[in-house]
């Protein structure tokens, strides 16, 4: 029993610390986190024309609302283009409809994509040809915008003087699997890119979200456009790599902060199998790294609070200081997760489900390990694709 009681003590111990680190750090960040709101303060960028490309694969689930937000944008020098890649569905029909009543709509049609390119670059790339703006704005059907969430954003990035300005949108929960999953999910992506680093000047940790890219007309053009990342799933993290690795500008995140919201998954399938990809290309394919992040899921999610419980009732008959340190442990546990599930805009009472979440996520990352060993074809955008696994 002393063997036991010692092991629980370590354990538990090392989870409180974990749990008072990222209370902390979720404190430092909800101080300092900076906001697109912040442009609503700064002056009208008078004179700066925006395209706004958004490559479209069937998306007629979400695509009303999207193309609706685009066009009750305030900021009026504003051109949008839906490159339509090889849809089957009825996403053109209902596009046809704004386009006719709103002449800054435009509609491209492909019917193909070039070997070597991935499908949401090659239509990307296809969109930013016709653009003739200051300022190119790449964004994903399932988006929907603010009405002010262009002017914030150019008014940013002129302020911060970025090349390239990113936003983390705010999810939508409306499904239990989201309910429960997705907080747990982000989380594991943000912990990856702490948006502190990804914005400090040196040595910064280079990331964006492929649902809002904004480049100045200037370093898009310098980097070659979307030919200088055609290959990577992820092309937004690859952008920002790029920009930063040859030192070419700034790489700005911001937090949408309900400005910009997006549905990214209709299914409980399609939500795992677009995780699995976000995850494998921002691990950038590497196998030992992937591993490390589900066993990670797995402590802290699983073995973390069944330790806690356990030094409770052993701590009763053996330590009263395990058993107080266990407790202690649990409730700093409670709340960071709690805190988690309302930062990302889940029910906090769903926070009692997060060892289920972690599970889930735990096994995305398996799974990813187990994709990248095995070449298992992946299906994204109308195109399969054979990841190869790198070290780093």
């Amino acid at each position: 029993m002393e063997i036991i009681s010692w092991i629980l003590g370590i354990t538990v111990t090392a989870s409180l610390c974990l749990w008072v680190g990222l209370a902390y750090r979720l404190w430092v960040m909800n101080r300092t986190k900076p906001v697109v709101r912040e442009g609503l303060d700064l002056p009208i960028p008078h004179g700066e024309s925006v395209s706004i490309v958004i490559p479209v694969h069937n998306e007629e689930r979400v695509i009303d609302r999207c193309v609706e937000s685009l066009r009750n944008q305030s900021h009026q020098a504003l051109q949008i283009i839906f490159a339509l890649d090889r849809c089957t569905d009825k996403t053109f029909e209902i596009l046809q409809k704004h386009a006719g009543q709103d002449d800054r709509v435009r509609l491209i049609e492909n019917d193909h994509c070039p070997q070597g390119w991935a499908g949401k670059c090659n239509a990307a790339r296809i969109g930013a040809e016709k653009a003739t703006g200051d300022w190119l704005l790449f964004t994903d059907a399932d988006t929907q915008f603010d009405k002010e969430l262009v002017r914030c954003s150019v008014a940013s990035a002129i302020k911060r003087g970025a090349s390239l300005l990113s936003l983390l949108s705010s999810l939508t929960i409306t499904k239990n699997f989201e309910r429960i999953v997705q907080p747990i999910a982000s989380t594991f992506l943000v912990r990856q890119y702490p948006v502190d680093r990804i914005n400090r000047e040196h040595r910064s940790r280079p990331f964006a979200n492929g649902q809002f890219l904004l480049f100045s007309r200037k370093m898009y053009e310098k980097i070659g456009g979307h030919d200088a990342v055609k290959e990577f799933l992820l092309e937004d993290i690859a952008f920002a790599r790029h920009i930063c690795y040859q030192k070419l500008g700034r790489v700005q995140m911001l937090f949408a902060d309900g400005m910009l919201k997006c549905s990214m998954y209709p299914t409980f399938e399609a939500f795992q199998n677009g995780w699995k990809r976000i995850y494998i290309e921002a691990a950038t394919r590497n196998i030992k790294r992937l591993r490390q992040s589900a066993v990670l899921a797995i402590l802290v999610g699983i073995l973390f609070p069944v330790a806690g419980i356990a030094g409770i009732f052993v701590g009763m008959q053996t330590s009263p200081s395990l058993f107080w340190t266990s407790i202690t442990s649990l409730i700093a546990a409670g709340f960071v997760i709690a805190w988690l599930y309302r930062i990302n805009n889940a029910p906090m009472v769903f926070a009692f489900f997060a060892p289920i979440g972690a599970v889930v996520v735990a096994k995305m990352f398996f799974d990813s390990v187990q994709i990248l060993k095995e070449r298992t074809p992946i299906r994204w955008g109308g195109k399969e694709y054979i990841l190869e696994p790198k070290k780093l």
